[in-house]
């Protein structure tokens, strides 16, 4: 299980580098008059990424109410992960829903800020699931 969990880390760090990358270098290719054909394809392994982004924050938040700690620095840690991954959750499937939709125009303000927001979401809650069951098999 450890292993799947793990993959997932792996999986959600690479699709929010691949976000990154992508984003940052979209300007040099793109002249503004065609469409962004391999955002409509990145967008197939993006969706799973903020499912496994939002699991893994959930898990980090009910980790952290569990515990019981009052330490400041971790319950904003743990909440900020989890709110700001449901907010950006909810923005980036309203948004590819548009896009999917014939009749509908997607709003590329929020692409813009998904591009910048994602990419740090999903490699920190990567990161916390690679480490989240390496700390728990040490410790048994």
């Amino acid at each position: 299980m450890s292993y799947l969990i793990r993959a997932g880390g792996v999986y959600i760090v690479l699709v929010g580098v691949a976000i990154a990358v992508h984003f940052i270098i979209t300007p040099f290719y793109h002249a503004g008059g065609a469409p962004f054909t391999l955002w409509h394809y990145m967008n197939w392994f993006i969706a799973p990424g903020v499912l496994i982004m939002l699991a893994a924050s959930y898990v980090g938040k009910r980790r952290f109410d569990g515990e019981g700690s009052a330490e400041l620095k971790r319950y904003l840690e743990a909440n900020g992960l989890f709110y700001g991954s449901v907010a950006a959750a909810i923005i980036y499937y309203w948004n590819w829903a548009l896009t999917l939709s014939p009749n509908n125009v997607a709003d590329g303000q929020f692409w813009s800020v998904l591009g910048a927001v994602l990419p740090i979401l999903m490699v920190v809650a990567g990161l916390r699931l690679w480490g989240m069951r390496w700390r728990e098999s040490t410790v048994a």
